[in-house]
């Protein structure tokens, strides 16, 4: 059986041989030879945004404890608005008691309407609060001026 390789040519091209040639280098003596450039600034605020971006999404999927009920809720917009969905067709079928599905698929029966809309009340806040944030950071991270800026910004959320 005959076993290939890649190794670089002394102009960066990746080729397969079964023995290194004089003169290749293999990826690691390659990779040792010809590190990556730093990124320049421009391109470190991109890669702090797109963290926020991840960060934000992970959070609003995440879940929030509704006090004083105790109820694990998620609370990213979808969510929302199924809630007040929910809501709204019991106001409108004269329902006074509903149902809630916690994040971890516990659902919870005979929840009066006024816990339900409390519920949601605070999942509506809690949203906000990250979203705020978010707009918080973003423009901290666009105005920062140097390098040290941006690595002092610390993605944190409210709740």
């Amino acid at each position: 059986m005959i076993i290939m390789a890649t190794f670089y040519s002394p102009n960066g091209n990746p080729e397969v041989w079964q023995k290194k040639p004089d003169g290749y280098y293999t990826p690691e003596e390659w990779a040792a030879l010809h590190p990556p450039s730093e990124p320049t600034f421009d391109e470190l605020k991109e890669f702090k945004l797109q963290e926020l971006v991840r960060s934000f999404d992970a959070r609003i999927t995440g879940a929030i404890t509704v006090q004083p009920f105790g109820y694990v809720m998620q609370f990213n917009t979808d969510d929302s608005i199924k809630m007040q969905g929910a809501i709204d067709l019991m106001e409108i079928t004269g329902q006074t008691v509903g149902y809630l599905t916690q994040a971890n698929d516990v659902t919870v029966y005979d929840v009066p309407i006024d816990v339900m809309k409390n519920v949601l009340v605070q999942m509506m806040t809690a949203f906000a609060a990250c979203h705020s944030r978010k707009q918080e950071l973003r423009s901290a991270i666009n105005d920062a001026e140097t390098k040290e800026d941006l690595a002092a910004i610390e993605i944190t959320w409210p709740v």
